[in-house]
């Protein structure tokens, strides 16, 4: 009975420690625009869902998804493993960059 409590305790661990790495793997994903075989978006620095809080100063994320990668200045990047990856900047400013549809839209 005892070697029957140890073998299920090893499969539990094994499986959590499993399940840590890959969330882990999961969040230290950065792609880069040279890694990928994978067409991205803009890397410039631009935000259209800007969320801020009231706080002086203010806490500013971007809830903007990007594919394959994020913008040039974030520095905690967490991405999907489907293709294309979805991206999200994890990052927390005092701003909000600029809207990115002004910079995708053409002046025809």
């Amino acid at each position: 009975m005892m070697v029957l409590k140890v073998c299920v305790l090893v499969v539990f661990l094994l499986g959590v420690t499993a399940a840590g790495m890959d969330l882990n793997h999961l969040r230290s994903i950065h792609h880069n625009h040279d890694s990928s075989d994978e067409p991205s978006e803009s890397s410039e620095p631009c935000c259209d869902s800007c969320r801020c809080t009231k706080s002086i100063p203010p806490q500013c994320h971007c809830a903007d998804i990007r594919l394959n990668s994020c913008h040039s200045a974030c520095k905690s990047c967490m991405c999907t493993r489907s293709r294309p990856g979805k991206c999200r900047c994890l990052d927390t400013d005092d701003f909000c960059y600029k809207p990115c549809k002004s910079m995708d839209e053409d002046d025809v």
